[in-house]
């Protein structure tokens, strides 16, 4: 802990906040696949495998902070150097596979949901030189010298391959495919998202949070000039901090361009949950509103029962004439015309029971007009 000073504290933070954030999003991501959609597919894979990348990736970084990364290299012994590059350079390396897994399933999201023949080719070609170029900057930091401790011990005395220079090159390659795959895997789903029958609003929303990517291409050509810078500093230590920082916010800004999109189902459960909770308190409000007074009561309840008796007194009289439907109101109202109707049914008995048809029964009605 002596030596942690200088970045160390930031590095140290940053880290595992990104790293906090992604496993987050990919544990969404995961439970809507699984429990809501009941569908898995590669892309789920490739994303939970990047996100762990995550993991020793801060662990790696951080042991080299408390050896004394991110201070200046003339403030610490020969030791600490040694053990602060090296575990930098094995935590990069989980950095590097985590850039290309992450890439590739951006890719395979895409390859899922994609018809037209041209938008497989790009996302085929992109997916391979990425994979390609961080598979190959990953292995040559190790092979590209013999022994291979003389890459952090810079009193070995090795046989190299590959010089300084050349792995610089190297990579920076591979940080201008890493950044032209992120600003194509953010342009790209605007033209695979047009043909799609879907309803506008969701295409924008998923073409929007995809072009997040946009934001891990900058990061992707900030970490790319940092490594220029690096290799023609002397400060290794200290000059190193913008190389880490910005690949570790590259890696979590592709994470959440893969996740997001695949979150409209969980968000829409919570949204039908919450609305029924606020139904539910809602109606638990309306259900305990406190009682009225008893006098209150009382008054309501006989205006209420005199009203139904004024009711009853009004319907009482000629409910079975047309004396009420006519106008007729009482004994001493107006004159009125009523008319009652009468009907006679005639019918023949026989000795068994039958059902007789239309033809035997006759019927004769008239009409009777009066005036009251």
């Amino acid at each position: 802990m002596d030596d942690l000073g200088g970045y160390g504290p930031i590095i140290i933070v940053t880290l595992w906040t990104e790293a906090a954030i992604a496993l987050v999003f990919v544990s969404m991501r995961l439970y809507t696949r699984c429990q809501i959609n009941r569908v898995v597919g590669w892309d789920d894979f490739l994303i939970s495998f990047s996100c762990l990348m995550l993991i020793p990736y801060a662990t790696a970084v951080t042991v080299a902070c408390l050896k004394g990364l991110g201070r200046h290299s003339d403030e610490l012994t020969l030791d600490h150097i040694i053990y602060g590059v090296r575990a930098e350079v094995i935590g990069q390396t989980f950095g590097i596979v985590g850039i290309a897994t992450s890439k590739a399933s951006v890719a395979a999201f895409l390859l899922r949901i994609t018809i037209i023949t041209w938008h497989k080719w790009v996302l085929y070609i992109t997916l391979l030189s990425v994979s390609v170029i961080c598979f190959l900057c990953a292995l040559f930091d190790y092979i590209r010298c013999d022994p291979v401790d003389s890459i952090w011990n810079p009193t070995i005395v090795a046989r190299c391959w590959m010089s300084a220079d050349g792995f610089t090159t190297l990579s920076l390659v591979a940080g201008v495919i890493s950044a032209a795959a992120d600003f194509v895997l953010a342009i790209l789903p605007w033209f695979i998202l047009w043909n799609l029958q879907m309803k506008r609003r969701e295409k924008n929303l998923i073409a929007s949070s995809m072009s997040l990517g946009l934001f891990a291409g900058a990061c992707g050509v900030i970490r790319t000039l940092n490594v220029k810078r690096v290799s023609e500093g002397t400060d290794y230590s200290y000059e190193t901090v913008g190389l880490i920082l910005w690949n570790s916010t590259e890696l979590t800004v592709t994470i959440l361009c893969a996740t997001i999109p695949t979150l409209r189902p969980l968000i829409a459960q919570l949204l039908r949950l919450c609305s029924r909770s606020s139904t539910r308190r809602q109606s638990y409000r309306l259900s305990s509103t406190p009682p009225k007074s008893e006098a209150f009561q009382s008054t309501t309840k006989s205006s209420v029962v005199a009203e139904q008796r004024d009711v009853e007194r009004q319907r009482e009289p000629d409910v079975r004439s047309d004396k009420s439907i006519l106008g007729h109101r009482g004994e001493n109202s107006e004159s009125s015309i009523v008319c009652t109707d009468v009907v006679y049914v005639e019918f023949e008995e026989r000795a068994e029971p039958y059902t007789p048809s239309s033809s035997n029964w006759s019927k004769r009605g008239c009409q009777n007009w009066e005036m009251i």
